[in-house]
């Protein structure tokens, strides 16, 4: 009597196991189709993008007050534009570093090199202060502890830069931008940038034979 009565426990134990186990994966695949089916309609949507007629690249786009700026650094290949390090996975993961007299002819049609004026207006989007960076810096690749929350999405990532002596240096510590702003010394021109050591989004003169980043902005619609 008592082994009858153990082996029924026991066969109930195993019918609530398979029970339990068969609403597991009713509940499992009952996830698996709300991941599928439901949950993309209400994800939040992907920026939008941009494809360069030129060589085919895609960029994603955002607007930022009434401007709409590329978020990725132009990987146009021109002359006068360079691979950090000549490597061509830094021009795939950081964008092409170009000299001036490159960057102000670099952006597709439709699009400009940014005006003094254009990264005001960023700046002013993020706070105007100094921690403005913070909000436009990539989650992710500059060193230290000095990555971004990228609130704006403008995703500014330290691609370094190219010195007139054709060295490359600062990967992962600066994030340099051309704008469209020669400066009174012919030599020089206006460059925007993030550094790892702040969270300040300023702006100074350099050669304009140094590469640099280059993001690209909408033209008014006239």
């Amino acid at each position: 009597f008592v082994f009858f009565e153990l082996k029924r426990k026991y066969l109930c134990l195993k019918s609530l196991s398979l029970i339990r186990v068969f609403q597991m994966l009713r509940v499992s695949l009952l996830f698996s189709l709300i991941l599928l089916f439901v949950l993309p309609t209400y994800a939040v949507k992907p920026s939008n993008s941009y494809k360069d007629p030129r060589d085919k690249q895609k960029y994603r786009t955002i607007k930022v007050g009434d401007r709409i700026w590329f978020a990725d650094n132009l990987n146009y290949k021109m002359d006068g534009s360079f691979c950090y390090k000549e490597d061509e996975s830094n021009c795939q993961a950081y964008g092409r570093l170009y000299t001036w007299d490159a960057a102000i002819k670099a952006c597709p049609v439709g699009y400009h090199l940014p005006t003094h004026g254009d990264f005001e207006s960023l700046w002013q989007a993020a706070g105007a202060d100094f921690n403005a960076a913070y909000l436009l810096k990539a989650e992710y690749g500059w060193s230290g502890e000095t990555n971004g929350n990228d609130t704006l999405k403008f995703s500014a990532m330290p691609a370094g830069n190219r010195f007139d002596d054709e060295t490359y240096g600062n990967l992962s510590k600066f994030a340099f931008f051309w704008s469209s702003e020669a400066s009174t010394e012919k030599q020089n021109a206006r460059v925007w940038y993030m550094t790892s050591k702040s969270m300040a989004f300023s702006f100074m003169n350099k050669p304009k034979i140094y590469g640099f980043s280059v993001r690209c902005v909408q033209s008014s619609k006239k």
